[in-house]
């Protein structure tokens, strides 16, 4: 190979590699968002039958258009061009539970969640950075639940308790990397679970 190709190789080969750093620098869209952030859904198996729970946050039009990018291990979010480094002032936490037989011989209604006071609900809400918790703010009200029953499926199939519940977060000035934590309470006290939400 003479001078000048040898030359023009490695001129070539360093040019490549600049186009691959840079991409690598700008870093990569790992997630978008439409219009919301979910929760993890979870089946809980209780001792007096099971609960499916999941849900998201939402808070306008702010999740639109929204994207995550992780450079260089730092997670970045823009919007529109900009950088976001906050959530908005408030976010619409919306958490569903839905009723299930998963053990034989139960009644109708599969937990005590689904009995007497059936819609008598705790929550706890905080929120978390890293392996640090601290409480989050309800605004203006408690959550709000509310209740129903599906229709029976034919074939006998029992109809489904389900409750949802929708709760509003102060979240001005938290830093959007942020997840925000749910714990879940039945009417005695007992906690039945924690969720978790982040973009």
């Amino acid at each position: 190979m003479s001078r000048w190709r040898y030359s023009r190789a490695i001129l070539l080969a360093s040019i490549m590699g600049m186009f691959s750093f840079a991409a690598q620098a700008r870093g990569r869209d790992t997630a978008t968002y439409d219009g919301q952030v979910d929760f993890g859904a979870q089946l809980l198996d209780l001792d007096d039958g099971c609960l499916s729970v999941d849900g998201n946050v939402t808070s306008g039009n702010f999740f639109e258009g929204l994207k995550r990018r992780d450079i260089g291990g730092q997670l970045e979010y823009r919007k529109h061009g900009s950088v976001v480094t906050d959530y908005p002032e408030r976010l619409t936490a919306s958490i569903r539970l839905v009723g299930e037989r998963c053990t034989a011989g139960l009644s109708d209604s599969p937990s005590a969640v689904f009995r007497g006071d059936s819609y008598t609900l705790r929550f706890e809400v905080a929120w978390k950075r890293e392996m640090h918790m601290r409480p989050a703010v309800l605004s203006p009200v408690a959550a709000q639940c509310v209740g129903y029953r599906s229709a029976t499926v034919p074939g006998g199939t029992p109809t489904i308790p389900s409750v949802t519940c929708q709760m509003t977060v102060d979240s001005k000035g938290i830093p959007i990397g942020d997840h925000l934590i749910v714990s879940i309470f039945a009417a005695d006290g007992t906690r039945l679970t924690r969720i978790s939400a982040a973009p």
